[in-house]
């Protein structure tokens, strides 16, 4: 036991553990860390930061097919992943070890193992070689995420089938044919970045469209199936896996329709759970599902001991871990209470084109008994997307029908993760369409199609 009392014992630095780390050094507060893998936790290391690299890539060399029309006459001699594999691990390499020398550089310690809490101060550090260290604090934040989840007795074995964190962190080579079980976000970023990489993909889905997700709205379904059919990757959708077996290196499945499937290997994206399984010992509720169960200020059922990211039941986003992580740490050494609010969350999907989203569908209103009006634009007639040969997408607006005030925006194409944070703005600052159209816009630029999406709403229809 160390006679050292932190202030600030934060278990996982992944996008919650690091934003708690930055806040509390901020604040010149005396903080340890507990981290049993590599600093950066999933996010960094076999999620978002790889995602988005591969993605890029994948995007290049989309993009380099159409030379011809900047007048380059191109030819790609060979795509190889293992290249791009190479050069994705030194990029994050290099993101990691900028975060152990900030932490070197403020004596902030880092133990190295799984945390567990065996006191409402007591954290007990489990090392790889089983010996066990207790350090004290008198606050302690768990940040430690979540796992990949297995269905229908299909079992990640690392060879033949792996889980999305295998993909990004430790495949060499692209399969030549992969199978997907699972068409949601994880599934359509991988399947979009395999297939370019030269991989034959299927994407088995059990529900009746991509991305079933209630803040997805059917239209961005629909425009996404059709991208990734032109891209020659076979969606199956209402389908589910009956069985599976390996033989002679590759992997049969029967699927629910009675077909068969032979891949070389099989990715499992079906979601993610709470990583709480082992977490403390001292009685910390959790609900059914195992999430922490925590009031607004982030609390636990101990007033010292927070917990944030997908450790608690809010959206599965590296950005809200790291924005309930801010709270908690305000909200245990500010001395300002501050509720979480989760009503203007952007997020983005990286996929066959960029997908981004902030505020409700027209279909979240319609449950909420809110009347609504859109406003629509394409792409096809922005002059930048046209300029970047970037014509496909579309932005859709969602406006209350008699204030006219914004409550949701969907951006479809180019850059898409990029402008929603516009949009996100106007949400906060609850403008209505006339606000939104009477903003001077540079030109040419992505950001004016918010200009030609509020026409209709704000001046009134051409058509």
């Amino acid at each position: 036991m160390s006679n050292n009392m932190y202030d600030l014992i934060i278990i996982g630095s992944g996008p919650g553990g690091y934003e708690a780390i930055m806040t509390a050094l901020r604040l010149k507060l005396n903080i340890a860390v507990v981290e049993k893998d590599k600093l950066g936790g999933n996010c960094l290391n076999r999620a978002c930061i790889p995602t988005k690299y591969y993605r890029a890539g994948s995007h290049f060399i989309d993009k380099l097919k159409k030379a011809e029309k900047y007048g380059l006459d191109l030819e790609i001699k060979k795509i190889s992943f293992k290249e791009a594999k190479l050069n994705k691990d030194q990029a994050i390499g290099f993101l990691r070890k900028s975060l152990s020398q900030l932490l070197k550089a403020k004596k902030t310690p880092v133990y190295k193992g799984t945390g567990k809490i065996v006191g409402k101060n007591q954290v007990e550090v489990i090392k790889e070689n089983g010996s066990k260290e207790t350090i004290e604090g008198r606050y302690i934040l768990i940040a430690t995420g979540s796992v990949p989840t297995s269905v229908g007795g299909i079992i990640p074995d690392g060879e033949y089938v792996i889980t999305t964190e295998d993909f990004m962190e430790r495949l060499e080579e692209i399969p030549e044919t992969l199978c997907i079980v699972g068409g949601g976000v994880a599934g359509c970023e991988i399947g979009y970045i395999a297939s370019t990489y030269g991989s034959k993909v299927t994407i088995i889905e059990i529900k009746d469209r991509l991305l079933p997700i209630p803040s997805i709205s059917l239209e961005v379904s629909r425009n996404l199936k059709r991208v990734m059919n032109k891209k020659g990757i076979n969606v199956r959708l209402n389908t589910y896996v009956k069985e599976y077996s390996v033989k002679s290196g590759k992997v049969v499945l029967t699927l629910s329709d009675g077909s068969e499937i032979t891949a070389d290997k099989v990715l499992l994206s079906v979601g993610r759970k709470p990583n709480t399984s082992d977490i403390d010992q001292i009685g910390i509720e959790k609900d059914e599902r195992g999430f922490i169960k925590v009031n607004d200020y982030l609390q636990t059922n101990f007033d010292n001991i927070y917990a944030c990211g997908d450790v608690v039941n809010s959206p599965m986003l590296a950005h809200v871990a790291s924005y309930e992580a801010r709270i908690a740490v305000k909200n245990m050494f500010m001395g300002k209470k501050e509720k979480r609010n989760y009503s203007v969350v952007p997020w983005a999907i990286f996929t066959a084109f960029e997908i981004a989203h902030v505020g409700l569908t027209e279909d979240e209103a319609r449950e909420k008994g809110i009347q609504t009006v859109t406003g629509y634009y394409p792409y096809t007639y922005n002059e930048k997307a046209v300029d970047e040969l970037e014509p496909e997408g579309f932005v859709r607006l969602v406006f209350e029908k008699n204030s006219k005030e914004l409550i949701g925006a969907t951006v479809v194409g180019i850059e898409a993760s990029e402008i929603i944070h516009v949009m996100g703005y106007a949400l906060k600052q609850k403008m209505a369409a006339d606000q939104i159209h009477d903003f001077i816009y540079f030109h040419p630029s992505l950001s004016e199609i918010f200009l030609f999406a509020t026409y209709d709403v704000s001046v009134g229809k051409l058509f």
